[in-house]
């Protein structure tokens, strides 16, 4: 007599899906509940960083002075200082100190840090023709401090850096790859941001100049270069320029401002750092990270 094994139809110990197709849904629903978090605790952070006070503030700035090369302001820095000194008492940040570095490096871009500091990457200042369009960039950068995005994009990277720490240990390399990594992409700032800067910008370029000519160079210098498309900025931190040209032009028509002659660069700005031992702004981000 031959045996015949009966296959089991009904049982609640045996699953008839795939286990692959269950490890992809766990996956998407712990993900999915991690987005939530996320979320939640980056309103949570927006909230506080309203209510935060200076004396906090200039707390974090030390962790980041200590990643920043510190030396005697350059020629060039001392500049840029002072532009950014004169701006200062005519906005809602005078009684606070800014401090300008200058980075070397081949790329354009600014930024604006916990604790009041301003970096400049070199390579932007080898892109700008006149002081205008020079002191737009540096007021934009004091926008930033002005509606605290830059304490917004730290603790939002603070935030991330603890959710990995809970998925996969505080001391693991994937916890630090993704906290060097993430830290980085969240202290840049939202399109909104952005905008909202330009704007804030532009009304302290008019009040220092009493007009607004500049403003739109280096945005217009941008576009030029564009040979992708609107469609690679969706993603993008920044607007696309043609787009910020467009806000910054709807703004001086509301306002009625007017363009006037563009002073000259100060024969300073050429006493720049030595590029060959750059430093981009990820070298920084990756030695204030939180360990």
């Amino acid at each position: 007599m031959k045996y015949t094994p009966k296959i089991i139809e009904e049982n609640v110990n045996v699953s008839h899906s795939s286990p692959l197709g269950e490890l992809f849904l766990l996956l998407g629903g712990l993900l999915g509940i991690m987005i939530a978090i996320y979320v939640i605790l980056g309103f949570a952070v927006d909230l506080v960083v309203k209510r935060l006070p200076v004396g906090l503030e200039q707390h974090l700035g030390v962790l980041v002075a200590a990643s920043l090369p510190q030396h005697a302001p350059t020629e060039a820095e001392a500049y840029l200082q002072e532009i950014i000194n004169s701006f200062v008492p005519t906005t809602p940040l005078k009684g606070s100190t800014y401090r300008v570095l200058i980075i070397p490096s081949s790329e354009s871009n600014a930024m604006a840090m916990p604790g009041g500091y301003i970096l400049v990457l070199s390579g932007l200042l080898k892109e700008l023709n006149s002081e205008n369009a020079l002191a737009f960039i540096l007021a934009h950068e004091l926008g930033h401090f002005a509606h605290r995005d830059h304490l917004r994009g730290f603790g939002r990277g603070l935030v991330l850096s603890a959710m990995a720490a809970v998925l996969t240990g505080a001391d693991s390399g994937v916890t630090t790859f993704l906290t060097k990594s993430l830290f980085s992409v969240e202290m840049k700032f939202s399109q909104r941001q952005e905008t909202q800067a330009d704007l804030f910008a532009l009304d302290l370029l008019n009040k220092r100049y009493g007009h607004i000519g500049g403003a739109t160079d280096f945005f217009n210098q941008l576009a030029e270069k564009d040979r992708l498309g609107r469609f690679t900025y969706f993603f993008a931190t920044h607007p696309y320029p043609k787009d910020r040209v467009d806000e910054l032009r709807r703004k001086i028509l509301e306002n009625g401002y007017t363009e006037g002659e563009k002073a000259q660069l100060d024969s300073r700005i050429k006493s720049l750092p030595d590029e060959t031992k750059a430093t981009t702004f990820k070298d920084i981000f990756r030695t204030i990270a939180p360990k």
